[in-house]
């Protein structure tokens, strides 16, 4: 860069690709943390409408496209190039995520360039636009506040802010039936099957009694819990033995529980508006009530709700 005293030259494609480049990421990390639907075409195309517009800090001051409502309307477009066709709820969802990432990235500049000393870098005078070198440390610090923002940002998300309120229906099926139940989200529920890893589902034993064979059939009659090794030996040879599991689990009051569990053929979970389909899971037996109002019947581990 260079030339007459207070202008630089300025290379538009470099500030295109920046632009087009910043625009990218925040699209990326707000398709992650709202989970919609795209591609990669599609994020480009609302990142090239975005580096586009970029071109209007050239523009006359006070012209039209530095409105405010222009700025708005810009980003709602970006929005819609990379999530359309989505849900209003998905959209106005996928719209706040969106300048929450932006909100992050552009702090992380303004950070970087004050720990650089280069906030004076960039401006506009009287005798032109000045245009300092580029801000790689800030760019770099923007990528790395929105890296981390979507992997402990969509965590803290969903594992500490809504999955405690969350009631989603769910359908379980086993040996060729289906049963639906309502499951709370569990920030809590971390039951990790011990020898395979697959997160397990608490579900009432009451509630799941219609879907297993007659082996399973016990008599909830009797006082206290089932003999775990005696149930477990008896399903020895049967069809069942390869999908029964023993799951150990720690709670408030019990330090070394035991939890029956099975393998299911398939659990599906209705979130927002779409489904989802897990097989790698495993059902916890719970021979309590989980919630006396029966609200909900099971605790549905949140890790699912990533896949």
């Amino acid at each position: 860069m260079g030339g007459v005293a207070g202008t630089h030259i300025i290379y538009l494609d470099v500030v295109l690709l920046v632009n087009l480049f910043m625009d990218y990421i925040i699209l990326w990390a707000t398709a992650r943390l709202s989970q919609a639907a795209t591609s990669p075409w599609r994020l480009l195309g609302g990142a090239a409408l975005g580096s586009l517009y970029s071109l209007t800090i050239f523009s006359p001051a006070g012209g039209p496209w530095m409105w405010f409502a222009v700025k708005i309307l810009v980003s709602l477009l970006m929005v819609s190039l990379a999530f359309f066709p989505v849900s209003w709820h998905k959209f106005l969802q996928g719209v706040g995520y969106f300048y929450l990432v932006s909100f992050v990235m552009g702090g992380a500049v303004l950070g970087a360039l004050y720990l650089a000393d280069a906030l004076t870098a960039q401006a506009f005078t009287g005798g032109g636009v000045v245009i300092g070198p580029l801000p790689y440390g800030g760019l770099a610090m923007a990528v790395g506040a929105a890296l981390f923002l979507v992997y402990w940002g969509s965590l803290f998300i969903k594992r500490n802010f809504w999955q405690s309120l969350l009631r989603l229906p769910i359908v379980i099926g086993f040996n060729g039936k289906r049963l639906a139940l309502k499951a709370l989200v569990d920030t809590g529920n971390n039951l990790r099957d011990p020898f395979t890893g697959r997160p397990v589902i608490v579900a009432e034993y009451g509630a799941l009694r219609p879907l297993l064979p007659p082996e399973l059939q016990l008599d909830l009659t009797v006082p206290g819990e089932p003999e775990l090794e005696k149930l477990v030996s008896s399903l020895h040879g049967t069809p069942w033995a390869a999908r029964i599991r023993v799951i150990p689990f720690h709670s408030l009051g019990r330090e070394h529980g035991l939890l029956l569990g099975f393998k299911p053929d398939e659990v599906v979970v209705l979130w927002e508006d779409r489904l989802i389909r897990v097989k790698d899971v495993v059902i916890g037996l719970c021979w309590q009530r989980l919630n006396l109002e029966g609200g909900y019947r099971a605790l549905l581990h949140p890790d699912l709700l990533q896949v």
